[in-house]
């Protein structure tokens, strides 16, 4: 069921704001032959763990899941799948899970992307509060060296960031730092001045394909002590660089637990999981700070905000632990 994929051939069949972490070195990728298209997944406890649906042409998609599901019968294993979008939800639920709303993501439509105006006034106020602090941003591989003292310094933000949090770092549907050798990934710092002691922040940038191509605000990492506004200009000088480059969408990615007010489940949803899934979105913050999260991608003032869904085939509490147990939430 693990078979090696080359990126470039799964970019034609991804069609998902946070496409990129399906294809991790961590997850395993299950192809069936003579069928184009794979299923990303990790397996915890008796679960297969599904990201994002089956990544493949959409007269594809409904046989690569069935056999998906078959392998995984055979294995005496369950199959849980996470991110999915609306018409993968619709796929799963048809093929027998119970589906639930999980979750929204935001994406900024790049082309006529400003801070003038009153929607972003308080974001403008931050951006150039740390410009007078004498802030500046510079991109890896154009200003700066893309070398290994470059990402030992983002490590060591990241580990400061991970202590002053009193947490461990979350998993599987969240950003990495990735490696050196990923040249596609962007990394942009912010800091006085150009020396990798100087930085107080970083935020990585990967590809996103499909429907709304553009850009993942993957990864972000500050000193606790930064300047006030440093992840704020961080952010727009890099939505200017991507700009310019071409870029059309940016992605902020998936806030789990915050949902869209009177959206409507899917036909045999969970009243259990859709209870669990609210309390966490209010009460949570100890697993995931949904609320913190959102509010940062809020200011951005992003037009396309999207639900995703959580899919159980069968829903189980052991289901809902295993889960929490891969994304080291617990």
């Amino acid at each position: 069921m693990n078979l090696p994929l080359a990126h470039r051939s799964a970019e034609t069949w991804i069609d998902h704001p946070s496409g990129w972490l399906a294809l991790t070195p961590k997850n395993r990728r299950f192809t069936l032959a003579n069928t184009p298209g794979m299923i990303a997944y990790r397996e915890r406890g008796r679960h297969l763990v599904i990201f994002g649906g089956v990544h493949a042409p959409p007269p594809a998609r409904r046989a690569l899941l069935g056999a998906f599901i078959v392998a995984a019968q055979h294995r005496r294993r369950r199959v849980i799948a996470v991110q999915l979008r609306a018409e993968q939800a619709r796929l799963f639920a048809d093929c027998g899970f119970c589906v639930n709303r999980l979750g929204s993501s935001y994406t900024l439509s790049l082309l006529d992307y400003s801070l003038k105006g009153s929607r972003r006034m308080k974001l403008r106020q931050k951006v150039r509060r740390a410009r007078r602090a004498g802030l500046q941003v510079f991109e890896l591989g154009v200003e700066l060296a893309r070398d290994a003292q470059a990402y030992q310094q983002l490590c060591a933000i990241s580990s400061r960031w991970l202590a002053a949090k009193g947490k461990k770092e979350l998993d599987f549907m969240i950003g990495q730092l990735g490696c050196l050798e990923e040249t596609r990934r962007r990394v942009f710092v912010v800091g006085p001045r150009r020396q990798p002691d100087s930085w107080q922040g970083f935020i990585t940038y990967v590809p996103a394909w499909g429907t709304r191509p553009g850009y993942l605000h993957d990864l972000t990492r500050r000193l606790p002590d930064a300047p006030p506004g440093a992840m704020e200009l961080c952010n727009h000088v890099a939505i200017e660089r991507l700009r310019a480059d071409g870029c059309a969408h940016l992605h902020f990615g998936f806030t789990p637990f915050v949902l869209t007010p009177g959206g409507e489940e899917l036909p045999g949803a969970s009243r259990i999981a859709r209870l669990v899934i609210r309390l966490l979105g209010r009460y949570g913050r100890a697993i995931y700070p949904a609320q913190d999260q959102v509010r940062y991608k809020r200011k951005w003032s992003p037009e396309v905000v999207e639900e995703e869904s959580i899919a159980f085939r069968p829903l189980s509490l052991r289901g809902i632990l295993d889960l929490l147990l891969l994304t080291r939430s617990l």
